[in-house]
């Protein structure tokens, strides 16, 4: 039950950030008539589609290597 939910919560997602994208392109493309609107409106557009899903994520903090309450090793060098 839980997959199905994702499948079609992950495809109302695509297909927004899709509508997001393509029309204030298409619109900024049909009344310029310009390239050089486009390009910079469907940059703009993919930004604002790619914030709206929210994924969670864990940062991965690099450690030293060291185990707590290990003396660390001087090997010598510079």
């Amino acid at each position: 039950m839980v997959r199905k939910y994702m499948k079609i919560s992950n495809v109302r997602i695509a297909l927004l950030q899709g509508l997001i994208v393509l029309v204030p392109t298409y619109a900024v493309a049909f009344f310029t008539e310009k390239m050089v609107y486009t390009i910079p409106m469907l940059a703009a557009a993919g930004f604002v589609a790619a914030s709206l899903k929210g994924e969670d994520y864990q940062r991965k903090v690099d450690e030293d290597g060291y185990k707590k309450g290990e003396i660390a090793k001087d090997d010598g060098g510079a």
